[in-house]
């Protein structure tokens, strides 16, 4: 068990937690360790039991560290330090994480980028630098528009788009604005770990619907609605993650036929879209669909401008509290996504990037011997705990179907999901002869 340097003064508060986040970062502690019991420690330092009551607090306030009943106190591995330990290991030891999907920034993704801030007509006006002001706003929305409908082919007004800085804080926007704690959502049975953790943080209830290969079965979801009398559904119907499965034109259909029928509110994640060829499930229940969208897993993961897309009535009370939307977003973010709509240097940047996953996916296929969609940014693959852990013990990090599962730790069938948009083709080869190899 890890216990800090010990020096000839006592320990306070704050020299603990730079102790312990000094530990994280060296590798003495890793994701999932346990730290010693608050009593056990003080003893240890000879120091009160309030002082590292206190130090785990702040530790835990730092997102170093989480503690659950019986469990104890132990490292996350969504902490700061923890995060950038393991960009540190792959740099230093040749850890290929394929477990996370972020947009890796190619040198024709740059050069792409760097053309679309030379074209920013917004980059020499003052208002480039201010907060978001109407007339940017207003831009925007109608570039916005103009790209759903030749990338997405659904129609939209200005009005009927609202700017907001991610997907992820739209699906907490939505929530704390149109649910109460203790409401119960229907999700798939596998899930974004945002939308759990978002559903957890206000309080929600998530039920799963049975899924088959095009993810929501319609009579599923209807036998759901019946049983639970929800009345808000969350679907990820195109590229869902992690399931990585796309839902055909029919089944957004038949969908959308119980969907208005029971009259769902239907929160719609859409964020790899582009990257099917079905309008959104939006287009066929337009009343009951709030579309969720941005541009970090196509064109830059920087630049913070996402919305919601909608003709139901509910937008029109979610755009009243502009305070915690269109003002978060950055003008020079929006200004971006303009530049890049306007001069088509966005469909270029999606062409690009598509034609990098169809490369990877085809080198995965070749060499692990399977048989992945080529136009899937992500895979899930039936699997074991043990393979998972061989994997990471021979460098390639895999993400557990756990992080996903509602019910994390009851599903009958383990798998993993391996992501290939944020490594280069180099480490997609390298990983697949990895895995390839313990099969």
């Amino acid at each position: 068990m890890w216990f800090p340097e010990q020096s000839s003064e006592k320990m306070g508060v704050n020299a603990l937690v730079q102790s312990i986040e000094k530990a994280i970062l060296e590798q003495q502690l890793k994701v999932g360790d346990r730290l010693p019991p608050q009593r056990i420690l003080a003893y240890k330092l000879n120091v009160n039991p309030t002082t590292v009551s206190r130090a785990y607090q702040r530790a835990a306030a730092k997102g170093l560290v989480g503690g659950q009943i019986g469990r104890g106190t132990y490292v996350l591995a969504q902490s700061n330090t923890a995060l950038f330990n393991r960009c540190l290991l792959e740099r230093q030891q040749g850890v290929i994480d394929l477990s996370i999907n972020k947009l890796e920034c190619d040198q024709t993704l740059l050069k792409i980028n760097q053309k679309i801030y030379a074209a920013n007509l917004f980059l020499q006006q003052p208002q480039y630098f201010e907060y978001i002001g109407a007339s940017l706003i207003q831009r925007y929305q109608l570039a916005i528009t103009q790209w759903l409908q030749r990338g997405r082919d659904i129609q939209f007004q200005a009005q009927q788009i609202l700017p907001l800085p991610s997907c992820q804080y739209a699906i907490h926007f939505i929530f704390s604005q149109l649910l109460k704690r203790g409401d119960l959502v229907i999700v798939e049975q596998f899930t974004a770990p945002g939308i759990i953790a978002a559903a957890k943080q206000h309080g929600l209830r998530l039920f799963t619907c049975k899924c088959d290969d095009q993810g929501l079965i319609p009579s599923a979801l209807a036998s759901t609605i019946r049983q639970t009398n929800s009345k808000v559904l969350i679907t990820v119907p195109s590229n869902q993650s992690p399931l990585g499965t796309t839902q055909s034109e029919q089944r957004r259909r038949e969908l959308a036929q119980v969907i208005k029928a029971q009259q769902l509110l239907v929160i719609e994640e859409d964020i790899y879209g582009m990257y099917s060829t079905p309008a959104p499930l939006a287009k066929y229940a337009p009343e009951h669909c709030l579309l969720l969208s941005g541009f970090s897993k196509c064109l830059s993961g920087g630049h913070k401008a996402a919305f919601i897309a909608s003709k139901h009535p509910v937008l029109e009370k979610l755009a009243q509290h502009v305070i915690e939307t269109v003002w978060l977003v950055s003008s020079s973010a929006t200004s971006h996504i303009i530049s890049a709509i306007e001069n088509h240097y966005l469909d270029a940047a999606i062409k690009h990037v598509s034609t990098q996953i169809q490369a990877k996916n085809l080198l995965l296929n070749k060499i692990m011997h399977s048989d992945l969609t080529l136009s899937n940014p992500h895979h899930w693959i039936e699997s074991s705990d043990e393979f998972i852990q061989q994997a990471a013990a021979a460098g390639v990090i895999l993400a557990h179907s756990d992080n996903f599962s509602v019910t994390a730790g009851t599903e009958q069938t383990v798998y993993y999901r391996l992501g290939v948009s944020s490594i280069d083709i180099d480490k997609i080869r390298k990983a697949a002869i990895v895995l390839a190899g313990l099969k």
